[in-house]
């Protein structure tokens, strides 16, 4: 790895022993944990360095989880690969068939961008209400995947817009996953050590197309969402009907999901009150089914009404018949 730095870092965690990740040896009671920091600046290097991670390894891009599980949980991965020299993560850019996203990209580039407003616009405005602006301008649409909350916002709508990963592993082999098979459960992707998602591919969608986000969060300025939807739909403008739907939902069991049900009651349907009325109605079903025998699940059930009602008038379509 020509120009990656191999070097040590100290990271303080108040009260905890420290331990050299380099050589594994015990080092003094100062508070100071040593680990090993790589700094890749480009995909080749990075495919070098995917070879020395083991599964106590973590990425840095924007560091919002990262530095969070640190100091929360007391803990210093024996290796840390930073992302951030690496140009070929970053960008945005659209090719004959698709709508191309560098992982490392963070949300406030995409909330901003006018490709990804016109081809994917609930991913743009789930971008826009990920955490606080400070946020947005550091996390990452990657490390979001890789973090897999199930509170993570970029997740529904990239479900619904049947996004992929392209992986790269520590042989070079790159292959694209359907970011649902990604995730594993809350913290939990079936990615191996030695891979990384470099880029997602959204499949380009025609203009008859619409597709918004919308979600219930537990504060104004820095809000988590407590149920998050996105809603993907295709019209037949003359016949005014729903020919094709996609639902994604996020923060409602231990991933971020598909909601099939949702999908059928819109599939078919004509634009007006009775198919926003029934597709809000059916709403609770899907919460009960996610979650049963939670505490929350009263709560949950009137949530998620409320957010389909937000997603179907965000859609901007007319249901005054």
């Amino acid at each position: 790895m020509s120009a990656a730095v191999d070097r040590d870092g100290a990271v303080r965690t108040d009260g905890m022993a420290a331990v050299d990740g380099a050589t594994g040896a015990a080092a003094t009671s100062s508070g100071i944990r040593r680990l090993r920091l790589l700094t890749p600046a480009s995909l080749v290097e990075l495919t070098a360095a995917l070879g020395a991670m083991t599964a106590q390894s973590r990425f840095l891009a924007g560091g919002t989880d990262l530095v969070r599980s640190m100091q929360q949980d007391h803990w210093t991965p024996d290796l840390i690969v930073d992302l951030g020299d690496i140009a070929e993560l970053r960008g945005i850019r659209v090719t004959a068939d698709d709508l191309r996203i560098g992982a490392a990209t963070t949300f406030t580039d995409i909330a901003s961008d006018p490709l990804v407003r016109r081809h994917a616009s609930c991913l743009a405005a789930a971008a826009a209400v990920v955490g606080s602006r400070q946020t947005r301008n550091i996390a990452s649409i990657g490390g979001n995947i890789g973090n897999a909350s199930p509170c993570g916002d970029s997740l529904a709508p990239l479900l619904a817009l049947e996004a992929r990963g392209v992986v790269l592993d520590s042989g070079g082999a790159t292959c694209e996953r359907p970011v649902a098979k990604l995730l594993a459960g809350p913290g939990r992707t079936t990615l191996r050590h030695d891979e990384i998602i470099t880029e997602l591919v959204l499949p380009l969608l025609g203009d008859d197309w619409h597709s918004t986000y919308a979600k219930l969060g537990s504060r104004t300025m820095v809000s988590v969402a407590r149920v998050g939807m996105a809603v993907v739909v295709r019209l037949d403008a003359a016949a005014e009907t729903i020919v094709e739907a996609r639902v994604g939902i996020g923060a409602l069991g231990q991933t971020a999901f598909r909601a099939e049900g949702l999908e059928q009651v819109l599939t078919g349907s004509r634009v007006n009150r009775s198919t926003r009325d029934a597709f809000v109605a059916a709403c609770p079903d899907v919460a009960r089914q996610s979650i049963p025998g939670r505490y929350s699940l009263p709560y949950k059930q009137e949530a998620i009404r409320g957010v389909a009602w937000d997603a179907w008038e965000n859609l901007g379509l007319d249901s005054d018949r």
